[in-house]
């Protein structure tokens, strides 16, 4: 009587190539980008990780599954898939397993890789970057922060001095403008004095 026994390769998945992935506390996930208000974390839209070359060797025929253990959170998705090759140079097309029993469905080869896709669903969330409740926080020559929103200064006002030299109707003020400080003059409006 034949006795068949699982053979385990393991796989290290610290090792490999990382796209939008990450490590952490031992588990594949992908790459933290933040925290929301509610301290939730916020990751990257999607990403993978490609393993290193798996040398089957005389493992050849007992590798026929990928034994996963998946803590999913969240909404998001994943997708295992394998390749092989028998010279390391050409490779079979990444095939998806099948998830009832983890079988392996590329074809056999000397060499193998494992790639996980994992897709994160949007939710809405809430990131509050500045809420500007820090009076004079902006306040400077360029921004406007009093009225609880923070804009770009649009009128400024200069104290001229005035021109005594003007005989015609009016008032003339002149007042140096440093080129640095403004792009360029929308309008002139007019004082009363």
């Amino acid at each position: 009587m034949a006795v068949t026994q699982e053979i385990e390769i393991p796989i290290d998945l610290t090792k490999g190539t990382f796209v939008n992935t990450e490590i952490k506390d031992g588990k594949l996930q992908l790459r933290e980008v933040g925290i929301d208000d509610a301290v939730n974390s916020i990751f990257v839209d999607t990403g993978y990780w490609e393993s290193e070359i798996i040398n089957i060797k005389d493992n050849f025929t007992a590798f026929k599954r990928v034994a996963r253990d998946v803590i999913s959170k969240g909404s998001g998705s994943y997708k295992i898939y394998t390749q092989s090759s028998n010279d390391r140079i050409t490779w079979t097309d990444y095939v998806e397993i099948n998830y009832a029993d983890g079988s392996i469905l590329s074809p056999v080869g000397l060499f193998a890789r494992i790639k996980i896709e994992i897709t994160a669903n949007r939710i809405n969330s809430t990131r509050t970057v500045d809420d500007f409740n820090e009076q004079g926080k902006y306040n400077n020559d360029y921004l406007n922060t009093s009225n609880g929103f923070l804009e770009f200064k649009k009128n400024y006002v200069l104290d001229g001095v005035k021109d005594e030299a003007w005989t015609n109707e009016g008032k003339v003020f002149v007042s140096d403008v440093k080129k640095s400080k403004f792009k360029k003059i929308n309008s002139l409006s007019r004082a009363e004095v």
